[in-house]
């Protein structure tokens, strides 16, 4: 009955690979944190997060009252994905608001004048 209900859940998923990865997390054969690293791996952020809403949804409207487990699955997927997506615009953030190394500017010492002074060779 689980195998029914993720291939309800996951059925046409485009690309492949994104199912693939599903799959294997709705069968609870990887953790959902690892799915996501995977999924992001293969995928940009927003497509995985159209994946994944699509199963959720799904989810909501296909599942049936046996398939509490999947269902869980999905839920817990859907929260680590959240939390994950929040965590990297987080550091994003943080990289915005920090200077690189290079990018500040040094005073230039007062004595390095080029100004009419011969240049040693």
């Amino acid at each position: 009955m689980e195998a029914e209900a993720i291939t309800r859940l996951t059925e046409g998923l485009q690309p492949p690979a994104i199912r693939a990865i599903l799959v294997q997390c709705l069968t609870g054969e990887v953790a959902p944190s690892v799915a996501i690293s995977r999924l992001l791996a293969v995928e940009g952020a927003s497509t995985v997060r159209a994946a994944i809403d699509d199963v959720t949804h799904r989810a909501a409207t296909l599942s049936r009252a046996s398939d509490t487990m999947v269902r869980d699955r999905v839920d817990e997927l859907t929260q680590i994905f959240i939390e994950k997506v929040s965590e990297l615009a987080d550091m994003g953030d943080e990289t915005k608001r920090r200077p690189s190394a290079g990018s500040e500017r040094k005073p230039r010492p007062s004595g390095s004048g080029d100004r009419d002074e011969p240049r040693a060779g």
